[in-house]
């Protein structure tokens, strides 16, 4: 059987969820905010995944080599530190629409919440499996 080895860093956001590790669609072992755990394979060509809640990460291979690995699962810093600030672009957005007569900063108004909408919708399902990560070390 092979180990591998599964630690989380110590991470400022997500710090309340739990990561499941799934196996092959199986759940094998829940990683909270710095927790290091084992974990031992009966197949060598296995797919890893992180979730949380909705989201996870994309499936890694772990490959059937004799050696034991190491695991980092971790947060998408852009996804989980930077993308909540894209809504404060939101009442920039309210500032225009209602700026008076001009319909071309109307126009560029709508626009842009058009956009800001579509990034969002595409963020929590198109790139759902991009919000952790994990990576061989």
């Amino acid at each position: 059987m092979k180990k591998i080895k599964l630690y989380r860093p110590n991470e400022t956001f997500n710090k309340n969820h739990a990561y499941k590790i799934l196996v092959d669609e199986e759940k094998v072992a829940e990683l909270k905010n710095g927790e290091e755990e084992t974990i031992e394979l009966v197949d060598d060509k296995s797919c890893l995944q992180a979730k949380n809640l909705w989201c996870g990460s994309k499936k890694l291979i772990i490959s059937d080599s004799d050696k034991d690995e190491t695991v980092k699962v971790c947060g998408n810093k852009f996804l989980n530190k930077q993308m909540p600030f894209i809504g404060t672009l939101f009442p920039l957005t309210g500032i225009v629409f209602f700026s008076g007569s001009n319909e071309l900063l109307k126009n560029i108004g709508i626009v842009i919440l058009i956009i800001l909408l579509l990034g969002i919708i595409a963020t929590l399902t198109i790139w759902r499996n991009k919000w952790l990560n994990v990576n061989k070390e």
